[in-house]
């Protein structure tokens, strides 16, 4: 049940950040966004929040949801705002002036996700292996 907790945890968290980071996008103004950098991020709102329900919901393919939105999207959101300019899905921060808010709340985007990619990915490996990580901690 910890797991399960653990996963809605984390599906919550990354919707939250998520949700601050659109926010805080339209705090500063789209004007400056490419249409890819607006469809990316429509996109990963889009499967965090679909990811939120299986999770909710205790589908069998919640772990997975987590496991790829949480590690894609973290990959996503710093390679579209962490990585120097690489193409139209480029909005690198370090280019902008953007104020400590907006890092502080992308950087908490990055965290969430990978964390809920994490936990998916340690609840889709205790799936496959259910007894393994008993016999591994008592040798």
């Amino acid at each position: 049940m910890t797991r399960q907790r653990d996963l809605a945890v984390g599906a919550v968290a990354f919707v939250a950040a998520n949700v601050l980071h659109t926010l805080d996008h339209l705090r500063q103004g789209l004007g400056g966004l490419t249409p890819e950098v607006l469809l990316g991020g429509s996109v990963l709102s889009v499967a965090a929040v679909v990811t939120l329900i299986l999770v909710l919901r205790g589908s069998s393919r919640a772990p997975m949801a987590a496991a790829v939105v949480g590690l894609w999207s973290a990959f996503g959101v710093a390679a579209s705002h962490l990585a120097p300019h690489w193409s139209a899905f480029s909005d690198p921060y370090p280019d902008l002036d953007v104020d400590v808010l907006s890092w502080a709340v992308m950087l908490a985007e990055i965290a969430a996700a990978l964390a809920l990619g994490l936990v998916g990915l340690r609840e889709l490996r205790a799936r496959a292996a259910p007894g393994r990580w008993l016999s591994s901690s008592t040798s």
